[in-house]
């Protein structure tokens, strides 16, 4: 599977969907402001504080959501590093 085939904001949204969740109920529930949900669901990374930062809210929206934190933070780093090449 390719970063393409699996792009992390596709993932991330179908999952919240699927749990019937709008980002504002999201945001209360996990503590992340929905600016930046919405951003990683988009694939707007420049607009999240930092990777450190992106990599910690992957991880628990992620068990949130019921995913697994470590397939996430795998596909934003391939999705990153393709953006660094562009």
């Amino acid at each position: 599977m390719t970063a393409q085939t699996h792009r992390l904001g596709e993932v991330l949204r179908t999952a919240r969907e699927a749990k019937g969740v709008d980002l504002t109920r999201a945001e209360r529930e996990t503590k992340i402001r929905s600016r930046y949900l919405s951003a990683l669901e988009r694939g707007e990374y420049r607009e999240l504080p930092g990777s450190v930062y992106t990599r910690g809210f992957l991880r628990n929206y992620a068990l949130y959501l019921g995913l697994d934190p470590e397939y996430l933070i795998d596909l934003y780093r391939l999705e990153t590093a393709t953006q660094a090449t562009e």
